[in-house]
């Protein structure tokens, strides 16, 4: 209130005359494009002809929210879809603001104080790439091509998943065996014997293998492109 006094008088003087004029100080409220303004009414100040009038007016101002984006390696590359909506937060901004004959002249911001902090709207976007299936596949990977289709319906970019998967795990061969880990087959179940649950052949048949390894991704990932996804982000499946 004194500071905003000096303001006032300081421009009076700067119009030629100055003669103090005492007024009760009042507060008005207005409506300005949908923000409610609080209008402090420090007093008028009569300077010769000129009307000067300094207030305080308190603003409701918007901020505008960010985006964060996150890779997702079991979308396909490029595909975006929003995980967190973003909401725009708000402030209040007060201004030391000068009228003369009812004109604004000046406008100093003089306190700012943030009642809601923005949230950022969060996207994910698809890092997984699927290779080229393989053109007539035959042994091994044929009979995994019939079952996958056969079993859960898994055609096109889904069997490309499946079979860049195990061409990756086993080369598709069902006597692949790693010595260190256990790990055994065309799926490499770990241990191997897990495949016993599809058949007593699981050893040294590849259709009770890929079986066994179609309803482990089947219950682990849901389908095979978000096993190649984490896959490819973790190196293991």
């Amino acid at each position: 209130m004194r500071q905003l006094g000096v303001s006032a008088a300081l421009i009076a003087f700067a119009a030629g005359s100055f003669t103090s004029t005492t007024v009760d100080a009042l507060t008005t409220v207005r409506q300005d494009a949908g923000a409610t303004t609080t209008l402090e009414v420090i007093g008028p100040v009569d300077a010769g002809e000129s009307q000067v009038e300094v207030v305080t007016e308190t603003e409701e101002v918007s901020l505008p929210h960010g985006t964060v984006t996150e890779s997702d390696p079991s979308a396909m590359k490029g595909e975006e879809k929003v995980v967190t909506q973003g909401e725009a937060g708000t402030s209040l901004v007060s201004y030391e603001v000068t009228y003369v004959n009812g004109e604004e002249v000046s406008r100093v911001e003089t306190v700012s104080v943030v009642v809601d902090q923005p949230v950022d709207e969060v996207v994910s976007v698809g890092t997984l790439v699927v290779p080229v299936a393989t053109s007539n596949p035959t042994g091994n990977r044929a009979i995994g091509k019939e079952l996958a289709e056969s079993m859960y319906g898994w055609t096109d970019g889904q069997w490309q998943c499946l079979e860049a998967l195990w061409t990756r795990e086993s080369g598709w061969s069902h006597t692949a065996h790693n010595s260190s880990s256990g790990a055994h087959g065309i799926p490499q179940a770990l241990p191997g014997s897990k495949m016993a649950s599809a058949g007593a052949d699981w050893y040294s048949n590849p259709a009770t293998q890929i079986k066994w390894g179609l309803g482990y991704v089947k219950n682990r990932y849901g389908s095979p492109c978000n096993a190649w996804g984490h896959f490819t982000s973790v190196g293991w499946y």
